[in-house]
């Protein structure tokens, strides 16, 4: 699929702290299974040094929101992914919803070490 607009999402989780790791084995199929599907560019998860509960998923699509709204999440793997992971939520989930311009995109090797190369 080609796309000059590259999906990227942003996704807020706030977890009870007691159930981070319930929370981090419930996302890891997913995580890899995202990581896995052609239309994914990039999927990263962060953490917030001040307030450990706070989780955002970094992830860009070679799609646009109606294709990832119709198409990716409606796959399998999120169907048993929300069951397992609500009951950790602090909150509901905020997903936010930008168009990557590419424009001052600049980045060292650096930036990926500790990741996977998908390709």
């Amino acid at each position: 699929m080609t796309n000059k607009k590259q999906l990227t999402l942003f996704v807020d989780f706030h977890v009870h702290l007691d159930r981070i790791e319930e929370w981090k084995a419930a996302h890891r199929p997913v995580w890899e299974a995202c990581g896995n599907e052609p239309e994914c560019l990039l999927f990263d998860i962060f953490q917030d040094p001040e307030d450990p509960s706070h989780f955002r998923l970094v992830e860009i699509w070679n799609a646009d929101r109606e294709w990832f709204e119709t198409k990716q999440l409606t796959k399998p793997y999120y169907a048993t992914l929300w069951e397992k992971s609500r009951p950790t939520w602090q909150k509901e989930v905020v997903i936010n919803y930008f168009e990557r311009l590419g424009e001052g995109c600049r980045f060292r090797k650096g930036f990926l070490e500790g990741g996977e190369l998908m390709d």
